[in-house]
C-alpha cells in the first residue's frame, strides 16, 4: 500500500487558497506613485540646500576678500600735539598696522593690530573691532603726561614713565628731581615714584588755592624734599615733620605775609618754632626769621 505524503507549504485558507510563506505582496500602484513621490521631494531638498550652500560659500568667499573700508580712530589720538606736544597722530598709528590691514577685512587679526597700536610710545592701551559692513574700529587710550622726571622722562597719570622725542617741548611742566633710594638710569622704583606723586599731589592742591605752582620737586640722597614756586621762590622742607612744615607755611599765607612773596627767593621751614626768609628777588638780600628777627 503506498504512503502518499503531503506537505504543505502554507495554510490553507477558508476559500482554498494558499498562501506562500515569506512571500512579498506586491506593490499597489498609488504605493508606487507615493515613492516616487518622496524620492523626488528628497531630490529636491537635497538640491535647495545645495545651491544655498554654493550660495553662502560664494558670499563668505567675497566677504573674506573684501578690502578695509573706512579706519576710524577713536580717543586722545594726537592730543598730546596741541602747542607744540607730542601725541601719538593719526598717521603715525595708521604707519604701524599697515602691513596688517592690508588683508581682506574679514581675515584681519585683530589682536596684531592691536598689539601693534600698543607699541607706540604714548599709547597706553588698544582696542580693534570690526563694525559692519567693512569699518575697522580703533579706540585709543593715550598715557597723559603730569610731569617731567629727573629731566629725561614724562611722568604720566598712570605713574608710568614715558621718554619722548624731546624734553624741551614740555617745559611747561613741573619737574620731579628723585635722587633718594637705589636710582639708576634716571628710574627710580615704581614705590619712589608713587611716593613723589603723592607728596607733589599733598603739596600741589593747596597752593593752587593760593594761586601759586610747583615747578620743580627735589627729594636728595638723604630724603630731604625742597619745592620752587612760581619758578622763583625755593621752598626747603627738609626731611622730617614735612607735613607740620608745609601746613605751617600755609597758615601764613593766610596772612599779610604773603605780599612778601613778591620780593622773597627763598622760605627755610626746618626751624621748630618759625621760618627763616631769604628776600632778594627786587630789594638787597636779607633774612629775617618770623617770629623773631635772625641776623645773617
Amino acid at each position: 500500500m503506498k504512503v502518499i505524503r503531503k506537505i504543505f507549504l502554507g495554510n490553507r485558507s477558508r476559500k482554498g487558497a494558499i498562501s506562500r510563506v515569506g512571500a512579498v505582496p506586491k506593490q499597489t500602484a498609488i504605493e508606487r506613485s507615493q515613492s516616487q513621490q518622496h524620492a523626488m521631494h528628497n531630490i529636491f531638498a537635497l538640491g535647495i540646500f545645495l545651491l544655498f550652500l554654493a550660495g553662502f560659500l560664494s558670499v563668505f568667499n567675497f566677504m573674506a576678500e573684501m578690502p578695509t573700508g573706512e579706519i576710524f580712530i577713536s580717543g586722545q589720538t594726537g592730543s598730546n600735539l596741541d602747542a607744540g606736544r607730542q601725541g601719538a597722530a593719526e598717521n603715525e598709528l595708521l604707519s604701524l598696522v599697515e602691513k596688517d590691514i592690508s588683508e581682506g577685512f574679514w581675515r584681519l587679526n585683530l589682536e596684531d593690530i592691536k598689539q601693534a597700536l600698543e607699541t607706540h610710545t604714548w599709547v597706553r592701551r588698544a582696542e580693534v573691532r570690526r563694525e559692519w559692513p567693512n569699518r575697522l574700529f580703533i579706540g585709543i587710550d593715550e598715557y597723559v603726561p603730569v610731569a617731567r622726571w629727573n629731566d629725561y622722562y614724562l611722568l604720566t597719570t598712570t605713574g608710568d614713565l614715558v621718554m619722548p622725542k624731546s624734553i624741551v617741548l614740555f617745559n611747561y611742566l613741573p619737574m620731579l628731581i628723585d635722587q633718594h633710594g637705589s636710582a639708576q638710569n634716571n628710574f627710580s622704583g615704581a614705590d619712589q615714584i608713587k611716593d613723589m606723586i603723592a607728596w607733589f599731589n599733598f603739596f600741589q592742591q593747596p597752593l593752587i588755592a593760593q594761586g601759586l605752582n610747583i615747578t620743580e620737586q627735589t627729594r636728595t640722597a638723604q630724603g630731604e624734599i625742597t619745592l620752587v614756586i612760581n619758578d622763583a621762590i625755593r621752598l626747603v622742607l627738609g626731611a622730617e615733620d614735612i607735613k607740620v612744615r608745609f601746613r605751617r607755611l600755609l597758615a601764613l599765607l593766610d596772612t599779610p605775609f604773603k605780599e612778601k612773596l613778591a620780593v622773597i627767593n627763598n622760605i627755610d621751614l626746618r626751624y621748630a618754632n618759625g621760618i627763616a626768609v631769604k628776600e632778594g628777588r627786587s630789594i638787597p638780600q636779607s633774612l629775617m626769621y618770623i617770629g623773631q628777627v635772625k641776623h645773617h
